[in-house]
């Protein structure tokens, strides 16, 4: 069984698709995937279905969707299942649970990949690290739950793992680079810069990569672009780890001997 909801809804058993295609039905069935094996109410169904003028029918059309996606559910053939595992919609107080096993959601697997990772790293594991940091961003793809117009609840997710996915993205970046991967990152860091143009970690990371790499001014030009456009946009300063390692990079005469202590996400040098 596998359920999807880190790109395109969906839910299929032994290669056969079940996902629902009525678009309510679909929306729904997202909403409860999201909160898989958690109570959601009544409420927040219907404002997730009917996020500005809720029909008075609201509550009777949410039973009959819910009907509707208990049918689907029991037409999956129960010898496709695990004989420990459940999969079903269940009534609650004033709410529905959708009971299914935890290992078929790509969340849950995208989770332990990551946590696995940074376990990884922390046996200082690099090579490792990075290849489970990239099987679990191939999970995640942009935007999440991109076929299925979104209410408050959608929509707060597909922002959650977007953060989450942005954050991961940064700690596989750092691995590779610890991996000498340098020029192999400059692309990608420059796309990221000018999705996040104010962000300090992807410049500092590409300029580490550019210094890494025999580039050094281009990593100074990162850093100018960085301080122009935070003095532009917000009046700041790039922070003080930022400055060091600009520093560092103007002091060293050899490539790649210095490290810079306190550097953003633990960057170093050499």
């Amino acid at each position: 069984m596998k359920l999807r909801i880190l790109g395109r809804l969906s839910l299929s058993v032994n290669g056969v698709d079940y996902t629902p295609t009525a678009p309510k039905l679909r929306h729904l069935l997202a909403l409860f995937m999201i909160n898989s094996n958690e109570v959601v109410s009544v409420d927040c169904c219907i404002d997730e279905l009917w996020p500005t003028d809720p029909p008075k029918s609201a509550l009777s059309t949410l039973q009959t969707y819910t009907l509707q996606l208990r049918k689907v559910l029991r037409s999956i053939p129960m010898s496709a299942i695990s004989p420990d595992a459940a999969l079903e919609l269940r009534t609650r107080h004033q709410g529905y649970q959708l009971v299914i096993p935890r290992e078929s959601l790509d969340k849950e697997l995208f989770d332990r990949l990551v946590e696995t990772a940074r376990e990884e790293l922390g046996r200082d594991n690099v090579r490792r690290a990075s290849t489970l940091f990239h099987s679990a961003l191939r999970l995640c793809e942009e935007p999440v739950l991109a076929d299925v117009r979104p209410g408050p609840s959608i929509a707060a997710y597909r922002l959650e793992i977007k953060e989450t996915r942005f954050s991961v993205l940064g700690e596989r970046i750092d691995a590779d680079l610890r991996l000498g991967r340098h020029r192999a990152v400059i692309a990608e860091l420059r796309q990221l810069i000018c999705a996040h143009p104010m962000d300090e970690n992807i410049h500092a990371q590409l300029m580490v990569a550019h210094y890494r790499s025999g580039q050094r001014a281009e990593s100074v030009m990162v850093f100018h672009r960085l301080r122009r456009t935070l003095a532009e946009d917000l009046g700041l300063e790039p922070s003080p780890q930022t400055k060091r390692l600009f520093e560092a990079i103007l002091k060293t005469d050899k490539l790649p001997t210095v490290e810079v202590p306190d550097s953003l996400s633990g960057l170093r040098l050499a």
